[in-house]
């Protein structure tokens, strides 16, 4: 888990980059949430434009847990399946061959069932928790606000900020998070594609390595919003054969 002041610094720069108020109802409490595992170090990291929801899902972000990725007004048996997460969840298992897990996975059971207690489907999340727990690679959910708002037009940006600076920096940020927590970014997919326009500036492509940590980061649309095979294959691909080339340099 991240700690406050790494939180606050997530919520920091969304409130900086929005025409909101400080105590606007719809901002986001938690911030890019991670585990502190030792063991479990490969990840992947998604990032997208902004939290889903409205006033009642930000209440929620702080009054029960949502890092299981559900967008219901509690967390429900098919938490790590919905419209957004279920094609991020199984893109990176086609990359990885099945072995890929939601982040929560990593955590004790100990410590994960008293997040949980209130829950109805705790046991259906055991079993999920179970069937993956062992699985090498990490998958982390960012995004470029930390704030409730399910249509992306009517985000509340400003009109005196550049965001392509802006979504550089938040990048940074969100990777740095996973470096300093000794985490190994296999590489970053951004899932918006205009958060992917802001990163290229003008540029048109699909692949690039970001900052000096040369960073992988492939460019792309969200995946819930529809993607041919064709194109989904290509993408699979395109990934496996970076990391493939990446690895026989390693080797």
């Amino acid at each position: 888990m991240t700690n406050s002041s790494t939180i606050n610094e997530f919520i920091k720069k969304t409130k900086e980059a929005l025409a909101i108020s400080e105590h606007d109802p719809r901002l986001g409490v938690r911030g890019f949430e991670f585990d502190n595992s030792t063991s479990e170090k490969d990840c992947v990291l998604v990032i997208g434009l902004n939290l889903a929801g409205d006033e009642e899902d930000a209440k929620n972000e702080e009054d029960i847990r949502t890092y299981l990725y559900s967008l219901k007004k509690s967390i429900k048996s098919k938490y790590a399946y919905n419209k957004y997460y279920k094609p991020i969840y199984e893109l990176m298992n086609d990359i990885f061959d099945n072995d890929a897990k939601w982040h929560w996975c990593n955590k004790s059971w100990n410590i994960l069932s008293k997040e949980i207690e209130h829950s109805k489907d705790k046991n259906v999340i055991h079993e999920e928790y179970l069937n993956h727990q062992n699985r090498k690679v990490s998958i982390y959910i960012g995004d470029m606000f930390y704030y409730h708002e399910t249509s992306s037009k009517k985000l509340p940006l400003k009109k005196s900020i550049s965001y392509p600076q802006y979504c550089k920096e938040m990048l940074e940020l969100h990777i740095e998070s996973l470096i300093e927590a000794d985490k190994n970014i296999k590489f970053v997919y951004i899932n918006n594609s205009q958060v992917s326009q802001w990163l290229c500036d003008s540029d048109i492509k699909t692949f690039t390595v970001f900052g000096d940590r040369k960073i992988p980061v492939f460019f792309g649309r969200m995946l819930s919003g529809g993607i041919d095979s064709f194109s989904r294959l290509r993408l699979v691909n395109e990934i496996k054969d970076y990391l493939n080339k990446l690895e026989s340099k390693i080797e």
